[in-house]
């Protein structure tokens, strides 16, 4: 997966990485991509619940080892 943006939320906790995710995603422009990376194991659940409620695009998300990585297009 190509994403324009990448922020990392390893060590942060709920909601912070979706807090972060908000944040990012406001400066993006429609269809642009961003990867984030987290190690809250809550993220995996709270980032496409976060994308049903605010109408952007969950792609998907990769679980690595303690590391979650999703993808979200800016809608």
């Amino acid at each position: 997966m190509k994403a324009d943006k990448s922020i990392d939320c390893t060590g942060l906790f709920c909601p912070m990485p979706i807090v972060r995710t908000k944040q990012e995603m406001t400066g993006m422009k429609p269809g642009e991509v961003l990867e984030i990376v987290a190690d809250d194991p809550g993220f995996a659940d709270d980032l496409p619940a976060w994308c049903g409620l605010t109408g952007e695009k969950f792609i998907e998300i990769k679980e690595e080892g303690p590391l979650f990585t999703g993808y979200v297009e800016k809608k």
